[in-house]
């Protein structure tokens, strides 16, 4: 290992040189739980802010990117699960999760099973218009367990190509693919 692995302090400069942040605090980018005003406040104090963008449209993805820029010139991520194929339905098991649910809070009804997500294309096309800092991403495609992504501000990102997991490179598919060593993937045309 190399003499800076043991030198924490000069590990830190460099991460956060390398995501123009000032303090190696990153907000957790979770769907429905990074409203603007949080990531702002996370950013204007030297970390990165966040969006969790499973649940939003690509409307609502610039939205939150524009309330972000109003207020703040720090950095952020936006996070995407990358879609896999559609759940197999028990109706049983669903009651009963929704009856746990039930003992912690809210009645969950029957019609959010339903829920249709965002188209992903879109919602891809979005978030690289919005050129954050860092996208990022989880997947649920292939037998990949997770999977990052970071769209760099001055890379080549195509916000009109379609951007599907049949897509992506098999180093961002695979589960072997190592995050830490390529930040840079790329997407295959």
């Amino acid at each position: 290992m190399s003499k800076e692995f043991f030198r924490p302090l000069s590990r830190v400069e460099s991460f956060t040189a390398k995501l123009g942040i000032r303090l190696p605090i990153l907000l957790a980018p979770m769907a429905g739980a990074c409203p603007p005003p949080l990531s702002i406040a996370v950013a204007n104090a030297g970390g990165m802010g966040a969006c969790g963008a499973l649940l939003m449209t690509p409307e609502s993805i610039h939205s939150w990117v524009d309330e972000l820029r109003q207020q703040s010139k720090g950095e952020f991520q936006i996070n995407l699960w990358i879609p896999g194929s559609s759940p197999i339905r028990d109706p049983q098991v669903e009651k009963r999760q929704r009856e746990f649910l039930a003992s912690w809070g809210p009645p969950v009804s029957t019609e959010m099973g339903e829920s249709v997500l965002p188209d992903f294309d879109a919602q891809c096309r979005a978030m690289i218009a919005a050129r954050p800092k860092v996208i990022s991403s989880n997947s649920a495609a292939g037998n990949a367990t997770v999977s990052w992504r970071a769209c760099w501000r001055n890379s080549p990102c195509d916000a009109s190509a379609p951007l599907t997991p049949a897509k992506f490179p098999s180093r961002i598919r695979s589960s072997q693919w190592k995050p830490h060593r390529d930040f840079r993937a790329r997407r295959s045309s």
